[in-house]
């Protein structure tokens, strides 16, 4: 038999066990007590210096305070604090226009653009049936002015803001644009101004054919509301011309609706959770699944630094299911989940509220989604590329992309001479 702990000693032993939980329970509420303390003072000095910046300026600015601009400049400034890339203060009319903007019908202009060498805004693609389109807007056209404001004064990034706006309202753009050359004379540059007046237009995030003679080939710009059944309608037609093999190009996209993403998984996977996100707390949550519906083709996902947000959640599934294989660069590494937060007045705020996680658990944000071709660009191929310019038989990614296919088993052809061998 063991020896028997005296009554005493045992009481004692629980008497000090006691008292040790009841420190630490202490110190750990003191911890926490000091801590929402700290908070709650770092926010009082914030509001402090607020108020007397207000009272400085309302007693000595010699201008005139727009009360509306100035409480607008204040939120936006907040969330410009935070430093998360991808927040935003939206006014009220703004977060109209953003409610509205999840779908395939826009208003505005309906022009895609790059910045060129200068700061200036090159239409690389007009609408079909857009209000720039009906105005006479081109292909290749140099937007350089706004109502008469230069775009380098304005800035590339607020000169896209403002292409979309209210139905009805005008905007003059000062445009360049190359005259074709005839009877062996140099073509001229001719300097234009056209008046758009903006309106609602279809903005279609998908491009699709058939390339190598059977691969179905889709590119994808963005992920909107409508571009899940883009891509199945696009994937039935080409399906339809006995496609062996699909290369899915998510280079510039641009992110966009991860139900969207979601959508076109759920056709390309078999069934399993497609979406998860890790919130501050560390709490795991799947957001999507897919059913067991999977298209039975080989998939090559051609990817770049430019490859954002939903479109880098499509990539990591398609590898991590082992459905097809990864071409081209490292994507961008922003997997935050975002959340537009409606405020009292109409406005809303745009915050990141969690980070996408990838299958096995690591976050999308913190190293971007690794090729398993890496295959590059060369500067003249990426000036092409973000021009709309580039045809899939000499593009390299889409190139190799088609061979990752036929390493998969699709009975596809190589283009002679390509560069594709990864």
């Amino acid at each position: 038999m063991g020896k028997k702990i005296p009554l005493g000693i045992a009481v004692s032993a629980a008497l000090v066990t006691a008292a040790v939980t009841v420190s630490l329970t202490y110190v750990y509420a003191m911890d926490k007590f000091n801590s929402k303390v700290a908070d709650i003072n770092e926010r009082q000095a914030m509001y402090t210096k607020l108020s007397e910046i207000d009272r400085e300026v309302r007693q000595s600015y010699a201008g005139t305070i727009n009360e509306k601009k100035l409480s607008d400049g204040i939120c936006a400034g907040y969330i410009a604090g935070l430093g998360d890339t991808q927040g935003k203060y939206l006014t009220a009319e703004k977060y109209k226009e953003y409610l509205n903007s999840s779908g395939s019908k826009n208003i505005g202009v309906g022009i895609r653009t790059v910045r060129d060498s200068d700061g200036n805004m090159e239409v690389t693609y007009v609408m079909p049936n857009s209000p720039a389109e009906k105005a006479g807007v081109k292909k290749g056209d140099v937007v350089i002015s706004m109502d008469g404001e230069e775009i380098v004064r304005i800035t590339y990034g607020e000169a896209i803001n403002r292409l979309d706006g209210t139905k009805g309202t005008t905007v003059v753009l000062g445009i360049l644009r190359n005259a074709e050359a005839s009877n062996n004379a140099k073509a001229e540059t001719q300097k234009l101004s056209i008046t758009v007046t903006r309106g609602e237009y279809v903005r279609s995030t998908l491009q699709s054919s058939m390339i190598n003679g059977n691969a179905a080939y889709i590119k994808i710009s963005e992920f909107k509301d409508s571009t899940s059944d883009e891509f199945t309608s696009a994937l039935s037609a080409l399906i339809k011309k006995d496609a062996a093999g699909i290369v899915l190009d998510l280079r510039s996209n641009s992110g966009g609706s991860v139900g969207s993403a979601a959508g076109i998984l759920d056709t390309l996977l078999p069934a399993g959770d497609t979406v998860r996100y890790k919130d501050k707390d560390g709490k795991i949550t799947t957001q999507y699944t897919s059913a067991a519906n999977e298209i039975d083709l080989p998939v090559s996902v051609v990817v770049d630094k430019t490859t954002f947000g939903a479109a880098e959640i499509v990539a990591s599934d398609i590898k991590d299911f082992k459905k097809g294989m990864l071409v081209g660069e490292k994507t961008a590494g922003y997997g935050k989940k975002d959340e537009a937060v409606p405020l009292s007045d109409g406005s809303a705020v745009i915050i990141s509220t969690a980070d996408y996680i990838t299958l096995s658990g690591k976050s999308i944000s913190a190293a971007g989604v690794e090729p398993d071709v890496v295959k590059a660009l060369t500067e003249k191929q990426k000036e092409l590329l973000d021009r709309d310019g580039l045809k899939a038989a000499d593009d390299p990614q889409v190139q190799a992309a088609v061979s990752a296919l036929i390493r998969q088993g699709a009975d596809i052809k190589e283009v002679p001479g390509s560069t594709n061998k990864g």
